[in-house]
């Protein structure tokens, strides 16, 4: 019994020192990707350019433009969605709630600010085009080619 316990304790420590090893090893190949990822501004051009990114495309990365909700009934209002638009019996209006909806109500609410805001903005915000990596304003094509590199150097 002694010698099976003891064989588990050893085992779990191997085990817990290869994980820590690949964990340091993954912190050490993403420290060195960070490090080493550097654009220009010409550069960073040359990608908005390539990648059809626009200025509305970057102010939305940095949350410069407003919320596509926010000039909708779901802002500002004490909602309740319900899957058939009825209020819960144990909830009160003008005290617990201003307002419920169905679930079909509220997607469509949402789908139509979506659609408006895309006019509006030229930005999908269900389908921004742009990621942040280290720091930098991506491409999502370009970020995930960063991304995947370095993943495959962590292996």
């Amino acid at each position: 019994m002694k010698t099976d316990t003891k064989s588990r304790i050893i085992t779990v420590s191997i085990i817990t020192f290869i994980i820590t090893l690949a964990v340091a090893a993954a912190i050490i190949t993403d420290m060195g990707v960070q490090k080493d990822l550097t654009y220009t501004d010409g550069e960073l051009q040359e990608l908005y350019y390539e990648y059809g990114i626009t200025e509305n495309d970057l102010k939305f990365a940095k949350g410069e433009l407003p919320n596509y909700l926010n000039d909708t009934v779901l802002v500002g209002n004490r909602v309740i969605v319900t899957e058939d638009g009825l209020p819960p019996e144990n909830m009160e209006l003008g005290v617990d709630y201003d307002l419920v909806l169905s679930e079909r109500e509220m997607e469509d609410i949402i789908e139509n600010a979506r659609v408006d805001y895309i006019k509006k903005y030229g930005v999908d915000p269900a389908n921004p085009k742009i990621d942040s990596v280290y720091g930098y304003l991506l491409p999502k094509a370009e970020a995930g080619r960063i991304m995947e590199s370095a993943s495959d150097m962590s292996y």
